[in-house]
Order: C-alpha cells, then sequence, then structure tokens
C-alpha cells in the first residue's frame, strides 16, 4: 500500500547535514581488492550501499544527522567510486555481498543495520541470503528489485562496456559524461539545488580519469544480472527481522509502486510503503533531512 503524503506545491531541497565533500575517504585492502569507504558518527553499527553510478557520497547528505545516532559505514561498491577490485574479484551482487562482509571483518564489526539503495538493493538482497545472520534490520530505499532491471539507461550503458574500445572513446572524449549529465541525471530530481552537481562531480571519476578506474567500472556494469535479485525473492519472503520500505513519490526509474510489491513481499515489513514526496530517484540529494528522519525512526525502533 502507498501512503501518499503529498503536497500541491513542491518545496525547496532541503539542506543537507553532511556538504557532499566533507568526509575523508578511508581505504582497506580486502581479499576482494581496495575497498574506499566513508565512516562518521558513533552507535550501533549503520552499512549504507549506493548503486550506479554513484559512490559512497550519495548518501554523505544524511551522515550529519545519522551519525548522531549510528557508526555509519559506507563503502564504495566494488567497480565504482574508488575502491578497485582485485583482478580475480567477483562483482556481481554475490561478489558485493562477500565485500561487504569482509569488509565488516576488517572494522571488527559483527552485525549491523542496512540501508540500501539502487543498484545496492541487489547487492543487499544477496547479503541478506549469504550473511543473513549478520542483519539486524534492513531498510530498502528505492533499490532495483525482481524483474524491474536493468533499466534502459543501464541497459544502453551495459551494452556499451562491451565493447571497450567504444567505452575509452567515449569517455576519453567526454561524450559519456556529458550524455548522462544531458538526460539520465536531470530526471534523477525533482527539486535543482547544486546538491546533484556536487555529488555527480565525484560519481565521474572513472570516467574522467580513464585506465584501472574506467576499466573497474566498466567490469563492474557488465557483470550485473537481472538473476541475482529473482534469486533473493525466496530469501525476501522468509525474513522475519524488522525491515521497512521507503521510496521517493517522484521516482521515474524505479516507481514506487515497485516499493508496493517489495512491501508486500518481505514477510516482516509493514505494508505501507513510506513516500517522499516531491523527490526523485536521487532523493539523497532532495531531501536528506527527511530521508535520515524515516531511516532514524525505523531503526531506533529496532
Amino acid at each position: 500500500m502507498l501512503d501518499r503524503n503529498r503536497h500541491a506545491a513542491v518545496p525547496p531541497a532541503e539542506p543537507p547535514s553532511l556538504t557532499p565533500g566533507t568526509l575523508p575517504r578511508q581505504e582497506v585492502e580486502l581479499p576482494s581488492g581496495r575497498v574506499a569507504y566513508l565512516r562518521h558518527g558513533s552507535g550501533p553499527p549503520l552499512l549504507l550501499i549506493h548503486g550506479i553510478p554513484t559512490s559512497a557520497r550519495l548518501w554523505e547528505p544524511l551522515l550529519g544527522d545519522l551519525g548522531e545516532h549510528f557508526d555509519c559505514i559506507v563503502p564504495d561498491l566494488l567497480g565504482l567510486g574508488r575502491s578497485m577490485p582485485a583482478a580475480h574479484a567477483e562483482l556481481s551482487s554475490p561478489g558485493q555481498a562477500a565485500m561487504f562482509a569482509q569488509l565488516l571483518d576488517a572494522l571488527g564489526v559483527g552485525d549491523v543495520l542496512l540501508a540500501l539503495h539502487d543498484q545496492g538493493g541487489a547487492h543487499g538482497q544477496q547479503f541478506l541470503k549469504l550473511h543473513g545472520e549478520r542483519v539486524r534490520a534492513v531498510a530498502f530505499c528505492g533499490v532495483v528489485c525482481f524483474d524491474n532491471w536493468p533499466v534502459p539507461i543501464i541497459s544502453l550503458l551495459m551494452r556499451t562496456v562491451a565493447f571497450g574500445g567504444l567505452t575509452r572513446l567515449l569517455a576519453r572524449t567526454g561524450a559519456l559524461e556529458a550524455g548522462l549529465h544531458a538526460f539520465p541525471l536531470p530526471r534523477t530530481v525533482t527539486r535543482k539545488d547544486g546538491t546533484l552537481e556536487a555529488l555527480s562531480d565525484d560519481w565521474m571519476h572513472a570516467l574522467r580519469t580513464g585506465g584501472p578506474a574506467l576499466e573497474a567500472f566498466s567490469r563492474y556494469v557488465a557483470a550485473q544480472d537481472v538473476r541475482w535479485t529473482l534469486d533473493a525473492v525466496p530469501t525476501l519472503e522468509a525474513w522475519t527481522k524488522p525491515a521497512t520500505v521507503i521510496w521517493a513519490a517522484d521516482d521515474v526509474y524505479l516507481p514506487p509502486t515497485w516499493g508496493a510489491r517489495l512491501a508486500a513481499t518481505v514477510a516482516s515489513a509493514d505494508d505501507r510503503v513510506t513516500l517522499l514526496p516531491h523527490a526523485g530517484h536521487f532523493w539523497q540529494a532532495e531531501v536528506p533531512r527527511t530521508g535520515a528522519r524515516h531511516l532514524l525512526e525505523f531503526f531506533g525502533a529496532v
């Protein structure tokens, strides 16, 4: 069920509780590769996972608020942000889930609260399947699920990276970055204030630097497969620990009807989806305070 708490007028974007770029990235060597991550705050550990083509900084606008109550751990996915996968590393959802477990082990963290977004939802669902004992509660915040992906723009990107020379040419000439800025990125928000631009500047690292970073990015894109979200459905249906579904009301890439289906599928979730009014897919750039408040309410009750 969708809880449509929406208003007629579109309000301005909310200021971030932490300005993008504030936190220094830390790095750790894992069996999967060199993983970059943000860490902020104190309290019970909260693992936040981003998607494609973003980075850990997607969550940074919320970390000022969340960090007052939780030890926020936010990794760059293998192949995205500044994380560099090992040559043998598996970059599909099970491989990313393995990296999460390795990261928590390296940091001396046992179980966690878990927040997922976009493609991070696929990886997080595999983490629930493979390492569910380490998750105390999970928030699905506008995620890929079932067979609702890849969305057309990501499907096009997946076809593009299949031709390595073309990918390098489009990146070197700036055409790939220009294409992302021209069409898909503006449609990910409804409130324009510059936060998306600050975040996306970080997300374009691989396209701008080329070389190993671009190769890792291409490996990540090519490794994604819808079978891993379909494979996780039985895990969702059997999940008994606390779960919630939070969704941007104006997400044109992953419409909130998917959130309603997800809430109805996850055994322990309230079937009411919490909608973020007048917000698009990258709602973290528009309503970070509202999003953080909903996460604090949910995780604070666990």
